[in-house]
């Protein structure tokens, strides 16, 4: 009796697993509505300080290398533009002359020539979408014997745009 009894509940178990799904499965779609992005930052600084102190300084003008690293990020190609936020140096009161933003040329690290900085936008680099695009510049200032001591200040922007 108990074999049989047994017997039946396996039977009625297999009857059921029988009729039972083995599965099911929905689909579902999932949309990314991207935006285009780009952005550019200063990732270090060392070399945007100069100190004329001799004749020869004035004289030739100084350079420092490896002035500036900047990082672009962006989902697009990119282009990178150089100018002056104003077209002089704000510098010492007057009656001490006024410093062009001419005096000081930026270029790409170890590039051939420096361009003359000035409101004008120039053209400076450009590269391939990414996260970690980064680029070095380098300047040259040369202001000669023309201006009185003092500190002089100019704004450099940098422009990313996206092509």
């Amino acid at each position: 009796m108990k074999k049989l009894s047994l017997i039946a509940v396996a039977l009625f178990g297999l009857y059921f697993m029988t009729q039972a799904q083995s599965s099911s499965s929905v689909s579902q779609t999932v949309t990314l509505n991207l935006q285009n992005g780009i952005n550019i930052g200063i990732n270090s600084a060392s070399g945007t300080s100069f100190t004329f102190a001799t004749t020869s300084d004035y004289q030739n003008g100084e350079s420092n290398l490896n002035a500036s690293t900047f990082q672009v990020s962006s989902n697009r190609p990119w282009a990178v533009t150089v100018a002056a936020a104003t077209a002089n140096f704000s510098g010492p009161a007057a009656p001490s002359p006024v410093m062009p933003s001419t005096v000081l040329g930026v270029r790409l690290n170890g590039g051939a020539s420096y361009t003359a900085l000035s409101t004008t936008a120039a053209a400076l680099t450009s590269g391939a979408r990414g996260g970690n695009n980064t680029f070095t510049v380098d300047y040259n200032a040369n202001p000669g014997f023309s201006y009185d001591a003092g500190t002089y200040s100019l704004a450099v922007v940098y422009t990313a745009t996206q092509q």
